[in-house]
Order: C-alpha cells, then sequence, then structure tokens
C-alpha cells in the first residue's frame, strides 16, 4: 500500500513540476514581449549577465536549453569567446 501510495504522490508532485514549469516559461516570455513592446528594443543582457547565464546553461543538453530559454542559446556564449569580442570591455 504504501508503494501504491508513494507512486501517486511522485506522479502528483511531478505534474505539478511540470504545470509550475510552464506557468514560469509563459509569465518569462510574456514579461520578454512587455519589454520589447515598450521599450522598442529587444531585451538586452549585460556581459556580466550573460557570463552568469552561460555558466548556468553549460551542464543544460542544447535541445533542453532551447525549450525553456527566452533567450537564444547563442546568445548564451560568454562573451570572451564570442567572435570579435575584446577582453577588456
Amino acid at each position: 500500500m504504501f508503494q501504491w501510495l508513494k507512486r501517486r504522490l511522485t506522479g502528483w508532485a511531478a505534474a505539478r513540476q511540470l504545470q509550475e514549469i510552464a506557468r514560469l516559461q509563459q509569465e518569462a516570455l510574456l514579461l520578454k514581449a512587455e519589454w520589447e513592446r515598450t521599450t522598442g528594443e529587444p531585451l538586452k543582457l549585460s556581459p556580466e549577465q550573460r557570463r552568469r547565464l552561460a555558466e548556468k546553461a553549460k551542464g543544460i543538453d542544447p535541445e533542453t536549453l532551447r525549450q525553456v530559454s527566452v533567450f537564444d542559446p547563442a546568445e548564451l556564449i560568454e562573451p570572451d569567446h564570442e567572435p570579435g569580442s575584446t577582453e577588456n570591455r
């Protein structure tokens, strides 16, 4: 009986987690679109923000990253590794 309850609770928690992820993704996309609509320009990351996100994205499968990120994964390349970038900005 406890195995059945454990499976039910695990399934419920996984489904709830997926719903919350989907809700947060939708909210992030709406906020990004609102930013672009009100400012008239795309949301841009500072070099430090890009560096931090690139560090966090290193261990994530590229396909998964495309599914969950509101930024293009190509934007998450560390600034020091971008073509034409300089060491001292």
